[in-house]
C-alpha cells in the first residue's frame, strides 16, 4: 500500500525574519554573580519581571540587551539565530549600505543594563592602541544614562583631591584608604556621563543605568581594575572574608590616568552631557549629543498618538523601560524587551505610552516627527 506523505509536515520551511520590520531579540543575557558580585535586584524587578518571572529578586549585575560579543550574545527571539550572524547575512539591510561598508558588515554597538547593590571596583579603560592590549582586546569607550537612583545614590568619577601617581599607588594598595580620595557624584534619572578612555570611574550602590559601548568584532573591551574596596570572594562570587580578592591592574591603570588633574566636580562636569529636548505634543525626546560611536535618545510618551522615527544611514537599538509600545503598527514591545530596528524598516511609527531608550550609530541622522 502506498501511503500519502504530508509534505508540509516533513519539509517544514524554516522561519524567516523580515529585515523590513522591527526584530525582537532575546532578553535574558544575564551575567553570573561570579562576574558581577556587586549585583542588585532592580534589573530583575523593574525590567524583566514580566519576561522572566522566575528571576524576580535575583541579583543581576548586567543584562546584555544588544550584543554581538560571543561572551553574552543576543539572539533573534523567534529563531534563535545569533544577532551577529543575522547582521552579517543582511548587513546592508540592517546597518545601511553606508554603515555596512565602513564597518565591514559588523555591528560595533553593545548595550547593557547595569544595577549595583554594592559599589563596583574603581576601574579605567585604555585607548585602542594601549601597548598592554592583547590581540583580541580593544578599548572600551562607554556612556552612562541613569535610569533609576535610590535616595543618596551616586557614582564615582575621578578624585576628590590632587595626588601624584606615587601617592595614589600607595593609597590603592593600602586597605581602605582609597575611598577617601574618590570623587562621589550624587545622580538622578536622566544624568548622562561619557566614560572615555583614561577616566577613573565606579558605579555606586542603588544606581541602575543604561550603558552603551563601542566594541570591535572579535575583540573584548579591556578594563584595568585599580581598587576593589578590600573585598574577598568565594568561587561563586559571594563575599567571603576567607576568599580571594579579584586581580588588580594598578600599574597599567596609573599609566593612563592623570590623578593630579582629574579632580573634583570640575572634572566630573567635563564628563557630563546635557540633552536637547524634542517636543511632539505629549511625546518628549531627550536627545544626548553624539560621541564618536553612537547617540542616545530617551523617549517619553504620555499619549497613544503615534510618532514617526526615521534613521538615515543606520539602524536603531530600542529598549522599553516603562509601559508598552507598538512599533510599525504591529510589533508590541513591553518593558525589558530589546528590539533591533533595521535600516530597511525605516521610517516606522511608534505608538503607546511609556518610556524607552533608543541608541543609534553616530553616522546616522535621526529624525522624530508627528506621524
Amino acid at each position: 500500500m502506498i501511503m500519502a506523505l504530508n509534505m508540509n509536515a516533513v519539509f517544514e520551511e524554516p522561519m524567516t525574519v523580515s529585515v523590513s520590520d522591527p526584530v525582537l531579540l532575546s532578553f535574558d543575557q544575564f551575567t553570573p554573580l561570579r562576574r558581577t558580585p556587586w549585583a542588585g535586584t532592580n534589573i530583575s524587578k523593574m525590567f524583566k519581571a514580566d519576561l522572566v518571572p522566575s528571576a524576580v529578586d535575583t541579583p543581576i549585575g548586567e543584562s546584555w540587551e544588544f550584543s554581538c560579543d560571543p561572551a553574552y550574545p543576543s539572539k533573534i527571539l523567534s529563531t534563535g539565530q545569533l544577532l551577529a550572524d543575522f547582521v552579517r547575512e543582511h548587513s546592508d539591510q540592517v546597518l545601511s549600505p553606508k554603515l555596512s561598508a565602513s564597518s565591514k558588515g559588523a555591528c560595533e554597538i553593545l548595550v547593557k543594563l547595569l544595577n549595583a547593590a554594592s559599589p563596583l571596583s574603581l576601574q579605567v579603560h585604555p585607548e585602542d592602541g594601549d601597548p598592554n592590549l592583547g590581540p583580541k582586546e580593544c578599548g572600551k569607550p562607554e556612556s552612562w544614562l541613569v535610569l533609576h537612583a535610590e535616595p543618596g545614590a551616586g557614582i564615582y568619577v575621578g578624585f576628590s583631591r590632587s595626588l601624584d601617581k606615587d601617592e595614589l599607588r600607595k593609597v590603592l594598595l593600602d586597605g581602605d584608604r582609597a575611598k577617601d580620595v574618590l570623587q562621589f557624584v550624587p545622580v538622578k534619572p536622566g544624568d548622562y556621563f561619557e566614560i572615555k578612555p583614561g577616566v577613573p570611574h565606579a558605579i555606586g550602590p542603588g544606581v541602575t543605568l543604561l550603558e552603551p559601548q563601542r566594541i570591535f568584532p572579535g575583540k573584548s573591551g579591556k578594563t584595568y581594575r585599580m581598587w576593589d574596596w578590600g573585598r574577598k570572594y568565594d568561587n561563586q562570587g559571594r563575599l567571603d572574608p576567607n576568599g580571594e580578592p579579584r586581580p588588580l591592574h594598578v600599574d597599567e591603570a596609573l599609566r593612563i590616568i592623570d590623578p593630579e588633574n582629574q579632580v573634583g566636580m570640575k572634572f566630573v562636569r567635563s564628563t557630563m552631557e546635557a540633552f536637547h529636548t524634542i517636543g511632539l505634543d505629549e511625546s518628549i525626546i531627550h536627545q544626548y549629543p553624539k560621541n564618536d560611536h553612537y547617540q542616545v535618545h530617551h523617549i517619553f510618551k504620555e499619549d497613544d498618538e503615534p510618532i514617526r522615527l526615521a534613521v538615515a544611514d543606520g539602524y536603531g537599538v530600542f529598549l522599553s523601560c516603562e509601559g508598552r509600545f507598538k512599533l510599525k503598527e504591529a510589533v508590541s514591545v513591553g518593558v525589558g524587551q530589546p528590539v533591533l530596528l533595521p535600516h530597511q524598516a525605516m521610517p516606522l511609527s511608534m505608538s503607546g505610552r511609556g518610556q524607552a531608550v533608543l541608541v543609534t550609530p553616530a553616522m546616522s541622522q535621526v529624525k522624530f516627527s508627528k506621524a
